[in-house]
C-alpha cells in the first residue's frame, strides 16, 4: 500500500510539473510561479552620427613623401611621393560626442617650406611648416 501511495505522489508531482513547464512556454508573458513578471527590455535608440568635411593639403617645397593621414572611417591612408600643392577632400563620419582625429604628416622632399593645412567644414583646424631639407611636419586635431 505504501507503495501505491507513493507511485501516487510521484505521478501528481510529474504531472504538475509538466502542466507548469508546458503552460510557461506556451504564453511566455505569464509570470512566474512567484507572480513576478518578466523584465520590460526598452529599446535602445541609435546614437546621433556627426558628419565632418575635412580636407588634407599640403603646399609649397619640392614635392612630398611619405604623405600619411587618417581616412575615412579612422582607416590610414599614405601616399609615397607627390608634387605640390596636393590636397585630399572625405567625409569622416562617427557617433555623435565621440572624440574623431585627424591628423597629416609629409617629409620634405627638397629645398624650400613644406606646409600642411587641415580643413573641417571650410575653417583651418591645424597649419604648420617646415623648412628643413627631409624634415618631418605634422599637423592634427582631435575633433568633438
Amino acid at each position: 500500500m505504501a507503495v501505491l501511495a507513493a507511485l501516487g505522489v510521484v505521478l501528481t508531482v510529474g504531472l504538475t510539473s509538466l502542466l507548469v513547464a508546458g503552460h510557461r512556454s506556451a504564453d511566455p508573458s505569464v509570470g512566474s510561479l512567484s507572480g513576478a513578471s518578466a523584465p520590460v527590455v526598452a529599446p535602445v535608440a541609435p546614437v546621433p552620427q556627426v558628419s565632418y568635411a575635412v580636407t588634407y593639403e599640403l603646399a609649397g617645397g619640392a614635392g612630398a613623401l611619405n604623405v600619411t593621414y587618417v581616412a575615412q572611417g579612422s582607416g590610414i591612408a599614405q601616399v609615397l611621393e607627390t608634387d605640390t600643392p596636393w590636397s585630399v577632400s572625405l567625409q569622416r563620419t562617427g557617433a555623435q560626442g565621440a572624440e574623431q582625429y585627424v591628423s597629416l604628416t609629409a617629409q620634405n622632399a627638397g629645398g624650400g617650406t613644406l606646409t600642411c593645412r587641415i580643413i573641417v567644414d571650410g575653417v583651418v583646424v591645424s597649419e604648420r611648416s617646415v623648412s628643413t631639407p627631409q624634415g618631418m611636419v605634422r599637423c592634427s586635431k582631435s575633433l568633438p
